[in-house]
């Protein structure tokens, strides 16, 4: 209790220690205040004279003043490949209408991932693609869930944004003529696997007749556990006794005396699918990454433990499946933060709000043995990380975690290959209702992928001074990117330390202009915000070598092109203010006359339109929420983002 009220107040304690001893020694020395510790000489008129112990005193709290207003950022010399490296998110929508909804495809651009999970996870296990919904007769109810198939997926994808699929590994499809409550001999007959490999092949035609190849597979989803919803993998338990895998040659389940010895049998039942599976799609897709499903570490005799020794150790030493290891290129890990981790009780103020955020800087790091035991041909797709507490929700806290727990995966090393949030249509994402908008977490994707986009190389940004925000947590982390032609920086600041400045002269290679987007709130305990909420604040303008950063804050600055073609960039176009409330003015440095503008809101919907137009609109009649301001010149069209308050 004690050290977390030191770190809620000690940064601004010693800041108001610093303004008062300014003053007071400003003020004693014009004589205008006893000073303290004065020491009288005489009778006559005393002479101003401050303590030695104070004079000390002052000198040093001076000194942590002047480092606190600029902060000298730097590269860590490893510079890594980021090609390998995709963020994105699991593509699981419960209830709603999103994927066939014109604001959420709108939205879904904004963030612009690199990568979507389809179908999800545990949906995956029961998934039939060509009905884009469950298999009928399981024990999972579809309810008012979305409907979604192939084609209606691809069609609401950004461009650049790839498709891992999850196989349907755990039950056959009616495509394949196979009741899903066949007895347990037809389920896991080698006849029942071709159809359903069969089925499996058909799926990933349709993704490319649709127009978009798949980037990777995923074989299936948390078999590990052995529950209902891992289908053939389930591991069954009857008078002590547990039954698992399959012996072809009695055609009947292995029976085992202990789970342990079920979990063994049950992941080398897996690898046997696996391999057949692998090398039908490698025949015909060489392409396509292949990921086997792993898991995070657990108690020393937990089945996580024994599923993860029995599938590395397989694969190492049996030579049975020499071509499944050749051919899996990423193992995957899923990771919540939950009842398990940190604080258990809502945010509600300063302190509770940088707790919840200092575990996703947290968190990656006390998994790092997770990270170790994978061996090193292997690249690790983070394919389902989130929270579960629901401790944050929809709250600014929940932005920053989610970068915070983006950058601290990063640095855990090269094996990390993917980082796929739990899920695009959480609230957190997205927030529902009568005009659909990007939550805190939606943002936060937002500015990372910016940062990121077509990137293909990285590097981690250090801080000549980085206070401290809770619990030992430092305040500071960031990235540079770049590739031939651009840089770009990812920046967060998940304290409250008063860090005026940074300068960021020594993290770039160019002298192009430099500008900066930042979003930050000095209450992210607030919940019920979004995109162009008061508690939300933006910033968008070009700077130089030095940037004032902000509490609670994540920033992106980024170059123009080095070899000059940037258009906008060169034409510096802003609007101002925004936010805004009134009157939006238009800034740019060109001589061409604007023929036509246009405002539409997240929709679609044009609201406004001009020809001819002044360089000053009024919007004061506009509903809050986000528009797109569209710039029509002779030969160009240029499309800038305002948020009306």
């Amino acid at each position: 209790m004690i050290s977390d009220l030191t770190d809620n107040i000690s940064m601004n304690l010693r800041m108001n220690i610093i303004h008062f001893f300014k003053v007071y020694f400003i003020f004693s020395h014009c004589g205008l205040v006893s000073p303290l510790g004065v020491r009288g000489k005489g009778k006559g008129k005393r002479k101003s004279e401050m303590h030695p112990f104070f004079s000390i005193l002052w000198f040093l709290l001076f000194s942590l003043q002047l480092n606190s207003q600029v902060v000298i950022a730097s590269l860590n010399p490893d510079v890594r490949d980021k090609t390998e490296l995709n963020i994105g998110f699991n593509r699981r929508s419960d209830n709603g209408n999103y994927w066939k909804n014109n604001a959420f495809i709108s939205l879904l651009k904004d963030i612009d991932p690199e990568i979507i999970r389809y179908p999800g996870g545990t949906q995956a296990n029961y998934w039939d693609w060509k009905t884009g919904k469950f298999i009928e007769g399981t024990n999972k109810i579809w309810g008012n869930k979305e409907v979604i198939t192939i084609p209606d997926f691809v069609k609401a994808l950004p461009d650049r944004s790839k498709i891992i699929y999850v196989l349907n590994m755990a039950r056959p499809t009616s495509a394949t003529g196979i009741d899903v409550n066949a007895d347990e001999r037809i389920l896991k007959s080698k006849e029942t696997l071709n159809l359903k490999i069969k089925n499996m092949l058909d799926a990933i035609a349709k993704f490319e007749e649709e127009g978009k190849s798949l980037y990777a597979v995923e074989l299936g989803n948390e078999f590990y556990f052995g529950n209902i919803e891992s289908g053939i993998f389930q591991i069954k338990e009857k008078n002590g006794l547990f039954y698992s895998g399959w012996n072809y040659s009695q055609n009947t389940a292995y029976i085992s005396s202990s789970k342990r010895e079920a979990t063994e049998i049950n992941a080398k039942f897996y690898l046997e699918q696996c391999n057949e599976i692998v090398f039908a799609i490698k025949n015909k897709y060489p392409d396509i990454k292949i990921a086997l499903t792993t898991t995070k570490s657990g108690n020393t005799n937990s089945t996580r433990n024994i599923w993860n020794s029995t599938i590395f150790d397989q694969l190492r030493n049996n030579p049975v499946y020499e071509f499944l290891q050749e051919n899996i290129f990423a193992v995957t890990q899923h990771h919540y933060i939950n009842q398990s981790y940190g604080i258990q009780y809502e945010i509600n103020d300063i302190l509770s709000a940088k707790k919840a955020i200092a575990e996703g800087i947290s968190y990656p790091v006390d998994r790092k043995d997770d990270y170790d035991m994978v061996p090193d041909e292997y690249k690790i797709w983070y394919t389902e990380i989130g929270e579960s507490k629901r401790i944050a929700e929809d709250t600014w806290a929940a932005g920053l975690r989610y970068a915070a727990f983006m950058l601290s995966w990063m640095s855990l090393g090269d094996k990390v290959g993917q980082l796929d949030y739990q899920h695009i249509t959480d609230n957190n994402v997205i927030k529902t209702g009568e005009n659909m908008s990007l939550a805190p977490v939606g943002i936060a994707a937002k500015l990372l992928n910016t940062a990121m986009r077509n990137m293909e190389k990285f590097q981690e940004i250090d801080f000549d001074y980085n206070p401290v925000s809770v619990g030992g947590i430092k305040s500071l982390y960031g990235y540079k990117f770049k590739n031939n032609t651009k840089e770009s920086l990812f920046i967060i600041n998940i304290g409250d330390a008063l860090l005026l400045k940074i300068d960021i002269r020594d993290l770039l290679d160019t002298s192009a202009e430099l500008r900066l987007i930042q979003y930050y709130s000095s209450k992210p305990y607030i919940s019920d915000v979004y995109e162009g909420h008061e508690n939300i604040e933006f910033i968008s303008k070009y700077i130089d070598s030095t940037f004032q950063v902000k509490d609670f804050s994540i920033s992106v600055i980024e170059t123009g092109n080095k070899l000059g073609n940037n258009q906008l960039t060169r034409e510096k176009i802003t609007i101002s203010p925004n936010p805004v409330e009134d009157k939006l003015n238009i800034l740019y440095d060109n001589n061409e006359r604007i023929e036509r503008i246009l405002i539409l809101d997240t929709k679609g919907n044009t609201v406004f339109i001009k020809n001819n137009p002044l360089n000053t609109i009024n919007v004061s009649s506009f509903s809050p929420g986000v528009y797109f301001l569209v710039l029509k010149f002779k030969d160009k069209k240029i499309i800038k983002k305002f948020i009306k308050r």
